[in-house]
């Protein structure tokens, strides 16, 4: 028996979104079939383009040619996620469930509105999904899971019973969580990160980033506006300590965003311009050069707005870090960073945190 067709809209045409219209078109082969309307992207450059045979269309154009749809989401990143989704909602589309038809799974599991579940997962037993989730390839689910709003799993991660993740969070390709119990389940809070690789024992707070590196929290489900109650511009004196202990060469160089926040012992070499908007969080005993005197590299390091700069972190001139991305502590940064990742090492290196997959 053939399944009434759904016509589907795809937002997002790049790693995941291409990956997401594979799955789709693969469902049809299984005998669920669905109708591929076309990918919305917000990059105007793809407008009008063809990726993979299928046409790219603007938020504004799919709103007309296609009013009440349903969309699916083709977006890695939680965060971006959850906006995108909500500005669908408000244009009227719905929202598909796609999961893949021979995912094993029992008849005790609850999955929420415009989930996806990709090929080769497993989900054992009493489970409950949330609006939302990306379950990518070859994962495998737990008895008594419970998984938030706009959770995604990379590619092969493996989580273990009674392990209770939050709202957006996001586990990165391969990572294992071992289980916890019914008495205390092992709770990953909202926004967390987990590294591509890393084993996860111990429960991991809201907003911290793990896997391989020191956590840095960050500032999510909240205003960035909101940090600092009682916020007010600094008093710079060339090459001298400020009263919160940082300091700035070629201080005429500098221009700092409203509410930014520099920690103790951290150098800025402005010589060539150094930028900090809005919101932008720089820790303590950090780096930033806009000259080097090692090897004479030179240019403007800038650091976007809500940006978040981990302690003990080096950043080399003429990089950019991207809106809302966060470096992780003791890192390398002698690359621009994309907005919404989050990178770490040395040199500083994405970690599988982007928009499209």
């Amino acid at each position: 028996m053939t399944i009434k067709a759904l016509p589907i809209l795809i937002y997002g045409a790049s790693g995941f979104g291409r990956e997401l219209a594979w799955l789709i078109e693969s469902c049809a082969e299984k005998a669920v079939h669905y109708e591929l309307g076309c990918f919305i992207d917000d990059e105007s450059s793809k407008h009008g383009t063809l990726v993979n045979g299928i046409r790219v269309v603007s938020f504004e154009d799919a709103t007309q040619e296609y009013p009440g749809a349903a969309v699916a989401a083709g977006i890695g990143n939680p965060q971006l996620r959850e906006k995108l989704m909500a500005k669908s909602a408000e244009a009227g589309f719905k929202f598909a469930t796609i999961v893949y038809p021979r995912v094993e799974r029992s008849h005790w599991i609850e999955i929420g509105e415009g989930t996806v579940i990709c090929a080769g997962c497993i989900l054992t037993t009493n489970i409950r999904l949330g609006k939302h989730v990306q379950i990518n390839l070859n994962c495998t689910i737990g008895h008594d899971v419970v998984m938030g709003d706009f959770t995604t799993l990379a590619p092969g991660v493996h989580v273990s019973g009674w392990v209770h993740l939050g709202k957006r969070v996001y586990i990165g390709t391969g990572a294992m969580i071992i289980n916890g119990t019914e008495e205390k389940p092992l709770t990953i809070g909202d926004d967390a990160v987990i590294g591509a690789g890393a084993v996860v024992t111990n429960p991991v707070p809201s907003c911290e980033t793990w896997g391989g590196y020191q956590p840095k929290p960050c500032i999510a489900d909240s205003d960035p506006t909101e940090r600092f109650s009682n916020w007010d511009y600094p008093e710079i004196e060339e090459g001298k300590l400020t009263r919160y202990n940082w300091i700035v060469q070629h201080k005429e160089n500098l221009v700092l965003g409203y509410k930014t926040d520099i920690g103790a012992f951290t150098y800025i070499n402005a010589k060539y311009g150094v930028v900090l908007e809005d919101y932008a969080q720089i820790g303590s005993h950090c780096s930033i050069y806009s000259f080097s005197t090692i090897d004479d590299k030179m240019g403007q390091v800038l650091i976007k707005r809500n940006a978040r700069i981990g302690s003990h972190t080096v950043i080399m001139p003429g990089v950019t870090v991207g809106e809302n991305a966060v470096v992780g502590a003791h890192s390398f940064v002698n690359k621009d960073v994309p907005a919404n990742a989050v990178v770490a090492g040395v040199p500083a290196r994405q970690l599988q945190l982007k928009q499209g997959g």
